[in-house]
C-alpha cells in the first residue's frame, strides 16, 4: 500500500483531520501534506520508518496488505522485518513480489540469510535456491518495469 493510501486510510478510519493526524504523528501539517503528495511530485517526501510503525500501531495501517497467505495481522505492532521473514520463509511467489514492491527488493534480499538460519538444516539448500530464483526474477521484472517508465 502506498504511503498516501495508508495516511488516508488512517484519517478515514479514525475520523481525524490532517491537522489532528499530523499532531498524533508528531509532525507539522506541512510535513504530512508532503507525505500525501503523489510520488511523482517534486515536493513529495517519504515517511520515515518510525512514522510507518506508529501508523501500524495506532491505526492498524500497514504497507503490506493483501498478501495471499494468512499472516498474523492480529498484532498491528508486528515489525516489517518480522513480516518480511514470514513471507520469505513461506516462499510464496505472489506474496514475495508484493513484499518487494512494498518494502523494497534490497531490504528483502538482506533478510534472506536470517530466514535461512531459522529453517531446519535439511531445508536450507532448497529454500536458498528457491528464494534466489524468485528474487532474481523479481529483480529483472522491476528493472524492466523501471526501464519502460524512464527510457534513457
Amino acid at each position: 500500500m502506498r504511503q498516501q493510501d495508508m495516511l488516508r486510510t488512517a484519517m478515514k478510519q479514525s475520523g481525524q483531520t490532517r491537522q489532528r493526524l499530523a499532531e498524533r504523528l508528531g509532525v507539522s501539517r506541512r510535513t504530512l501534506d508532503k507525505w500525501l503528495l503523489p510520488e511523482t511530485s517534486r515536493d513529495f517526501r517519504r515517511m520515515p520508518e518510525t512514522a510507518l510503525r506508529l501508523l501500524a500501531a495506532q491505526y492498524g495501517v500497514r504497507k503490506s496488505t493483501g498478501l495471499g497467505k494468512p499472516y498474523d495481522w492480529s498484532d498491528p505492532a508486528i515489525t516489517d522485518d518480522a513480516l518480511i521473514l514470514a513471507v520469505l520463509r513461506r516462499a510464496e511467489f505472489s506474496d514475495l513480489v508484493q513484499l518487494c514492491i512494498d518494502q523494497g527488493l534490497d531490504r528483502v534480499k538482506c533478510r534472506v540469510e536470517t530466514v535461512l538460519g531459522l529453517v531446519p538444516a535439511a531445508e536450507r539448500p532448497i529454500l536458498a535456491r528457491i528464494l534466489a530464483r524468485m528474487l532474481r526474477s523479481i529483480d529483472i521484472a522491476l528493472t524492466d518495469a523501471a526501464g519502460q517508465r524512464d527510457p534513457a
